[in-house]
C-alpha cells in the first residue's frame, strides 16, 4: 500500500464521487433557481405593465384631494361670509326694532300730550296768561371813597367788602324780581325765562 499509483487512483475516485454527489444535489437547486428567475421575470413584467397606471392613479388621487381641500376651504370661507351676513342682518333688525320702538313711544307720547291739550284747555289758557317780568339788570354802586393818589393800593377793608356787597345786592334784587305776590298775600316764585 505504499504504491503511490493506488493512492492517486483512490483520490481521483473520491474526487469523482464527490463531484457526482455535488451535481446530484445542485440540480434540484438549479431547477428551483430557474423557477424563481421565471417568477421574478413575470413579476417584473407585471410591474412594468401595472406600475405606470398605478402611479398615474395615485397622481390623479393627489390632484383630486388637493382640489377637494381647495373646495373645502372655499366652502368654509363662504359659510363664514354667510354667518357674517346673518349677524349683520340680525344687528340691522335689532336696530330697526329699537328705532320702531322709539318711534312708537314718541307717537304715543305725542298722542297723550295732544289728548291732554284737547281735553283740558283751561289749564293751558291760565299758563299762557301769566305775566312775565323782564329780567332785572344789576346796578353797580360807585365806591364810597375814591382812592387817593398818594396810596396806590386800596384799603384792605374796602377791597374785600366792596364787590361782595355789590353781589349781595344783585342777588337780593334778582330774588325780589322773580317773586310775585298772589291775592292772598303769599309769595310765589315766577319761572325765569330767557328772552
Amino acid at each position: 500500500m505504499t504504491n503511490p499509483v493506488i493512492w492517486l487512483g483512490l483520490s481521483i475516485l473520491l474526487l469523482a464521487l464527490g463531484l457526482v454527489i455535488l451535481v446530484c444535489v445542485s440540480v434540484p437547486a438549479l431547477f428551483g433557481l430557474a423557477r424563481a428567475a421565471r417568477s421574478a421575470e413575470k413579476l417584473f413584467d407585471t410591474l412594468d405593465r401595472e406600475l405606470p397606471r398605478t402611479l398615474e392613479a395615485m397622481r390623479n388621487t393627489g390632484t383630486d384631494l388637493s382640489g377637494l381641500a381647495d373646495d373645502m376651504t372655499d366652502s368654509v370661507n363662504s359659510a363664514r361670509n354667510i354667518v357674517k351676513q346673518v349677524d349683520n342682518s340680525l344687528s340691522d333688525v335689532r336696530q330697526q326694532a329699537y328705532q320702531a320702538k322709539r318711534t312708537t313711544h314718541s307717537i304715543a307720547v305725542g298722542f297723550r300730550a295732544a289728548w291732554r291739550v284737547l281735553t283740558k284747555p283751561s289749564k293751558s289758557k291760565s299758563k299762557s296768561n301769566r305775566r312775565r317780568r323782564p329780567p332785572v339788570k344789576p346796578t353797580v354802586k360807585p365806591p364810597s371813597k375814591p382812592p387817593s393818589i398818594t396810596s396806590p393800593l386800596p384799603e384792605p377793608a374796602q377791597a374785600q367788602t366792596g364787590p361782595a356787597t355789590i353781589a349781595e345786592d344783585d342777588t337780593a334784587q334778582a330774588l325780589s324780581a322773580n317773586s310775585e305776590t298772589t291775592l292772598d298775600g303769599t309769595a310765589q316764585t315766577a319761572p325765569v325765562t330767557d328772552d
